[in-house]
């Protein structure tokens, strides 16, 4: 076992003030800090957004393929990004810490480390975050220090009243309860907002619908057809506030059958839905097979937008009712009156 009081000076615990703070205190903290600044991110920029941290890691396509905004876009972003690093270099803690009762000081006289050297930390958890060892190794370094920690020369201390910084040190009053409580209790708003605004998610979407001429072809059943135009636009929700949904608007072609079919005998059954381009060349088939019913209402035959794009300029939709492999019902929808609906 180690014994720390032969280490060099710059090495050992250090044998006065604050206690180190533990690994999880850090772990809160950081998690505390990272909801701020996520959802900071989610009200400025959307889901859309990549976020600034403090605790930066490697991201292997984090976003799952979506396009990003990047946070440093934004002014009021940068500024909060500033603003932390501020709090954390001037007062020691940033609103993640304090609630968690963390300060970041300096590992030779204990006071805060000032906004250059916190921003220059900040920047050294790189090191830290190749394969998270740097974010382990307050485990078991004996100063519970990362290497972002070492290289800057930074401790993390267990306290919420940090000596002031030098720079402030004049203006700082006698230690208040009072003043004390009400910092903590603005920093957990600060922190209790941000889990809101960048953990809790809902989805919904809201469908628009227009009709899309069907023009009935050959009608030897009886059968009633609909065609509409649908477009399904997607926000997400946190709290009060909505924002575009990174989900994009989903735009079909639906059909909808309603066959009285008197024929109980038939066995084979089926619509028959083709796309075909401006030449009558069939691009994509589509087919759904139907039971035995006197009335059947159809599932309705629906069909992305993108589909109708591949089959090219003047394409058209045909849908079919077949029983027993005789066409007996049949419409079409041109891209025309596709496109009318569309302005509509």
């Amino acid at each position: 076992m180690t014994d720390t009081e032969v280490l060099p000076t710059d090495l050992a615990p250090p044998a006065d003030g604050p206690d180190l703070a533990s690994w999880w205190r850090r772990v809160v903290a950081a998690i505390l800090d990272g909801s701020i600044l996520g959802g900071a991110t989610w009200i400025v920029l959307g889901p859309g957004g990549s976020g600034p941290s403090l605790t930066p890691t490697f991201d292997v396509d984090a976003t799952g393929g979506v396009d990003v905004v990047a946070w440093f876009t934004s002014p009021w972003l940068v500024g909060l990004l500033v603003a932390m690093l501020a709090l954390q270099g001037w007062t020691g803690a940033t609103p993640g810490k304090r609630v968690a009762g963390v300060a970041i000081v300096r590992a030779s006289d204990g006071l805060p480390v000032g906004f250059l050297a916190s921003a220059m930390r900040v920047v050294a958890h790189l090191l830290d975050a190749i394969l998270l060892i740097g974010y382990l190794r307050p485990i078991w370094n004996v100063r519970k220090q990362t290497f972002a920690d070492s290289l800057v020369g930074t401790l993390a201390v267990q306290t919420r009243e940090p000596p002031a910084h030098p720079w402030f040190a004049r203006f700082r009053r006698e230690p208040s309860p009072w003043r004390s409580a009400v910092l903590n209790v603005a920093a957990i708003v600060l922190c209790a907002s941000g889990v809101a605004f960048s953990a809790s998610q809902t989805t919904t979407g809201s469908v628009q619908t227009s009709e899309v001429p069907c023009v009935e072809g050959v009608q030897t059943a009886t059968a009633a057809v609909e065609g509409s135009r649908e477009v399904a636009a997607y926000v997400d929700q946190r709290m009060w506030l909505t924002r575009p949904s990174t989900d994009l608007p989903r735009t079909l072609l639906t059909i909808g059958w309603t066959w009285y079919d008197t024929d109980l005998m038939s066995v084979h059954r089926r619509v028959a839905t083709d796309i075909l381009d401006a030449d009558g060349q069939v691009v994509t088939e589509l087919e759904q097979e139907l039971g035995a019913r006197s009335t059947v209402v159809l599932d309705p035959v629906t069909i992305e937008a993108a589909d109708l794009e591949n089959a090219g300029p003047g394409w058209t939709v045909e849908s079919r009712l077949v029983s027993n492999g005789t066409v007996v019902a049949s419409c079409t929808v041109s891209q025309q009156d596709w496109d009318r609906a569309n302005r509509g």
